[in-house]
């Protein structure tokens, strides 16, 4: 007898036999004890959920001579019949290659003929997305109001292609993607009753590879089987099916992080070398990294699916070492890499490009949102600031912006005799009246009615900023230092008519409303002699920097 591929020979035959979807089975269990059936159903979901062999039980449970709660016996003539193909009162149709409106038809004229075994004739359309627009339409009425004896199951993976009449005229059920431990657990049974030994982390390797697809699991067990080993352990299975070893991804990452560019292309060299699928190991190293983002919100390896065992417990220690930001910049960059590294002839260029993209930081673009860019030189000085040891605590620092070979802002003490700052309006009776005046107690109220009321653009302008009592007429409002940009833009539209319209809501007053100009900071020391300095700090600190005009 011909070898049985194993997702066929361990298809469930009933409804205790399904792995999961337990919403499905239990309702599909009371129409059938409840005799209840419907004329139309649709099972939609993604590919190896079990829509098609949910399909198939339930046209024998319907039609079973002696269902046993609910299910299908599977050993009367009925069922016989069914599963050996004897009885045709079931029909399975591929609609991916009969989709055409001639197709239909043939379906339209058979359905008035009663059914000649069994009590209910069944038509299982798979792929139904795939009928042409004349197909459906031809359909509709049938569907609509078919025979007594007619019930139509509908399956298919897109279920947004379906027309909305057809799905108005259908019982609907969603199937789930199976869970990672319910493929193991039907793995591993699989595997008991072929004779064949697995560790507990190649089954859960396996079970990832699935990605939901029980189907997929199976057949990659088959592909395992087939070699003759046993046992088979992780090693085995990274092997059989040509994917990188976990170690080799933690490696990559951990070179990645640290910026270790030699090391990211010997490992990529190490890859190509053994006959690696460059698509599979880089969508290891997205879920590694995705892992990392995962594990430092959480702080738990249990939501954790790029690796098992010891191997992740090295997710830790990687997450330490990088941040937030900086990952997900790098999950960017790989991602666009899998998409693009189908169709390259050239894979391994794009991968050493990429890796050394990642490691020397050049992973922010002009289309990044500038909310990203802060973050990211946020992180980065936060970093700076606790690796530089502080020798005067009164010493002051101010923050001097270079672009070097690693984007990396650094901090430079000021010098006193060399660079004054000397904001404007610094003395005199504005300055003096300011010290004096009382907080206007209802601006935080001022801001909310700006949100509210969708100024989100003067909200923007008016970011840090404070209100207080000129007089018991006027409000002023204090901008940050240095902020004329926005001060400008106050003035020029009608930001200060609005702001006093709102100010006026909130106090039942008409206030006059006025920007105290804070005035901005004079440029005193030369531009070459700040290069001088700065290039100074970076060859004593040992970094490599590139001073560019921009």
């Amino acid at each position: 007898m011909a070898h049985q591929a194993l997702y066929r020979k361990y298809r469930p035959l009933n409804f205790d036999d399904v792995v999961e979807q337990a919403h499905v089975v239990n309702t599909l269990r009371n129409i059938v004890l409840s005799g209840k059936i419907a004329h139309a159903y649709l099972f939609s979901g993604t590919r190896a959920t079990g829509k098609t062999t949910m399909a198939k039980i339930f046209a024998r449970a319907v039609n079973c001579l002696q269902p046993i709660n609910g299910n299908p016996c599977n050993t009367c003539t009925v069922c016989h019949g069914i599963l050996d193909g004897t009885v045709l009162d079931v029909i399975e149709i591929d609609a991916a290659s009969n989709n055409s409106v001639d197709n239909v038809r043939g379906i339209i004229d058979e359905v008035g003929y009663t059914p000649t075994q069994a009590r209910i004739k069944v038509y299982i359309i798979d792929e139904v997305h795939m009928l042409s627009t004349g197909a459906f339409n031809a359909l509709l009425k049938t569907l609509e109001e078919p025979p007594k004896h007619v019930m139509f199951i509908l399956a298919t993976t897109e279920p947004h292609k379906l027309p909305a009449t057809v799905l108005s005229r259908c019982q609907r059920f969603d199937f789930r993607r199976i869970s990672v431990g319910g493929i193991v657990q039907r793995l591993m049974k699989i595997a008991e009753e072929a004779g064949v030994n697995l560790t507990q982390d190649a089954l859960e390797f396996i079970g990832s590879l699935a990605e939901g697809a029980l189907r997929d699991g199976i057949s990659i067990l088959d592909q395992c089987i087939a070699t003759g080993k046993n046992p088979l352990v992780l090693e085995d299975i990274h092997e059989i099916v040509g994917i990188a070893p976990n170690k080799l991804i933690l490696d990559t990452a951990d070179f990645l992080i640290e910026r270790n560019g030699k090391a990211a292309v010997e490992a990529i060299d190490l890859l190509i070398t053994d006959g690696k699928d460059p698509g599979q190991f880089l969508q290891g190293l997205v879920q590694l990294f995705r892992d990392i983002l995962v594990y430092q919100t959480v702080n738990s390896l249990d939501p954790l699916h790029s690796m098992s065992g010891e191997d992740r417990m090295r997710i830790p220690a990687l997450a330490s070492k990088t941040s937030p930001a900086e990952a997900l910049a790098v999950v960017r960059e790989l991602s666009e890499l899998e998409a693009g590294i189908r169709w390259s002839s050239s894979p391994r260029i794009l991968l050493e490009m990429t890796f050394l993209r990642i490691c020397t930081r050049e992973i922010t673009r002009d289309k990044d949102d500038l909310s990203y860019k802060l973050n990211l030189l946020e992180e980065r000085i936060r970093k700076l600031e606790q690796g530089i040891p502080v020798r005067n605590a009164d010493a002051s620092f101010e923050r001097v912006a270079v672009k070097t070979n690693e984007s990396t802002p650094e901090l430079k003490p000021a010098d006193k005799e060399k660079r004054t700052v000397r904001p404007v309006n610094k003395t005199g009776p504005e300055k003096t009246q300011l010290l004096n005046a009382k907080d206007f107690e209802k601006w935080d109220d001022v801001m909310a009615d700006l949100k509210k009321g969708g100024h989100m653009v003067i909200l923007s302008y008016l970011f840090d900023s404070r209100a207080v009592w000129k007089d018991e007429n006027t409000i002023w409002i204090i901008l940050p230092e240095g902020d004329v940009h926005k001060e400008q833009l106050l003035n020029k539209s009608r930001s200060i008519d609005i702001i006093t319209d709102v100010i006026r809501q909130c106090t039942g007053k008409k206030l006059k409303v006025e920007l105290y100009k804070t005035g901005t900071k004079e440029k005193t020391q030369p531009e070459d002699e700040i290069q001088e300095r700065i290039l100074n700090f970076a060859k004593k600190t040992g970094l490599e920097v590139d001073i560019v005009d921009s």
